[in-house]
């Protein structure tokens, strides 16, 4: 039974919930279901303001409280199931769902989401979703035939023109519709990087491909901070998968804030510590990032430290043993805290990753304190 109205506070209500009027409302156990369309300013601790909540309501006649309190139970357990697999969220993250005064909101009306998400195109699916390992497997199988078809043998060069209109890209779109409702948070870690790793890097082609190759740093920021995907009923930026779940949430470079507060429960899907070898896989379309390709869960390690190896090989790290310079890739500056906590113990660390040869030499420079370390210039243009 759906009604709607107008003018009710929360406080007339026994018991306030957001519900999905999907196929799994069939099983509600309260008496009857009423949409409240509440006008009404919400501001939060972020000064996030939404002129419109919309309420979804159970309602629950007082005088049977009483005589059956399992009513009041059951509606909430209901309830508590719906939250947990990402049909609504509390607007402050503050429970899962309670009885009580609290405001909930449909994830297909977070503002965020409607305006932000980019795997979102009909809505928040009400399919039961599959397994992340299953959607992960698929999308690695994919993202082998795309690197197979349209980048160039050493992963350097990208087709974008010809992804764009490929039907793999559109099977890409179709399976990364399938992540809003996912459990993500106890994944393995091999699992965790190898899919995150590969999401990161098929994201920016789709955001490339969306809002066009950033021309400076305002459309960079745009790239990687607004462009978003719904994973586990919560809203992912590049930023937020390279600096809070692959670097266990620490700041961005030029940041003071780091991605997740402590209240944000996306925090829980972060890894437990920075993993310094995935700047060395992550690739956001730039012609100086590394190389792009597929990483494996079974073999994730050896694949990035084989990524390292081939990023520094290969101009990352560049030892002029007569001039006693060292010129380096910017993001060993950029991200030198995962990797050391000062210059000579990030270069220590990357020089494990050249050559015997020039790591020996950049070993003696570093020992004797003769070796001047220059960053090379970043080339942001796309890697086309």
């Amino acid at each position: 039974h759906i009604q709607h109205f107008a003018s009710f506070q929360p406080t007339d209500f026994p018991l306030l919930a957001l519900v999905s009027l999907h196929s799994e409302i069939a099983s509600c156990p309260v008496l009857s279901i009423h949409l409240l369309y509440w006008p009404q300013k919400y501001e939060n601790k972020t000064c996030f303001v939404t002129p419109k909540i919309f309420i979804a309501i159970f309602v629950i006649p007082s005088d049977l409280f009483f005589a059956i309190p399992s009513l009041l139970r059951s509606a909430i357990e209901f309830g508590r199931k719906l939250a947990s697999t990402f049909f609504f969220h509390h607007v402050l993250e503050e429970n899962l769902f309670e009885d009580g005064n609290h405001l909930y909101r449909f994830l297909d009306d977070d503002p965020i989401v409607s305006s932000q998400c980019h795997n979102i195109p009909r809505g928040i699916t009400d399919v039961k979703p599959k397994p992340i390992l299953d959607i992960a497997s698929r999308l690695r199988f994919l993202f082998y035939g795309i690197l197979e078809a349209y980048t160039s043998e050493d992963g350097k060069h990208v087709d974008y023109r010809s992804i764009h209109g490929s039907e793999e890209f559109a099977r890409y779109l179709r399976i990364v519709q399938e992540l809003q409702r996912v459990e993500v948070q106890d994944m393995p870690r091999e699992e965790k990087l190898a899919f995150f790793i590969n999401l990161y890097n098929m994201m920016a082609i789709h955001a490339i491909l969306v809002l066009g190759h950033p021309a400076g740093p305002l459309e960079r920021r745009k790239l990687l901070g607004d462009f978003k995907y719904v994973v586990s009923g919560s809203t992912f930026s590049l930023s937020a998968i390279q600096n809070g779940i692959l670097r266990g949430n620490q700041r961005p470079p030029f940041n003071l804030m780091k991605p997740f507060g402590a209240k944000d429960k996306r925090s829980k899907v972060a890894l437990p510590y920075p993993e310094p070898l995935i700047h060395f896989a992550l690739v956001c379309g730039t012609r100086s990032g590394p190389a792009l390709r597929c990483y494996s869960p079974g073999n994730i390690d050896k694949e990035l430290m084989d990524a390292a190896r081939n990023f520094l090989r290969n101009g990352g790290i560049i030892v002029d043993m007569n001039a006693k310079v060292a010129s380096a890739s910017k993001i060993l500056k950029w991200f030198n805290v995962d990797f050391g906590k000062n210059e000579v113990e990030v270069l220590k660390h990357a020089s494990n990753y050249l050559e015997p040869a020039d790591s020996e030499a950049l070993l003696d420079l570093l020992a004797n304190s003769q070796l001047k370390v220059i960053y090379q210039q970043y080339d942001w243009s796309l890697n086309c």
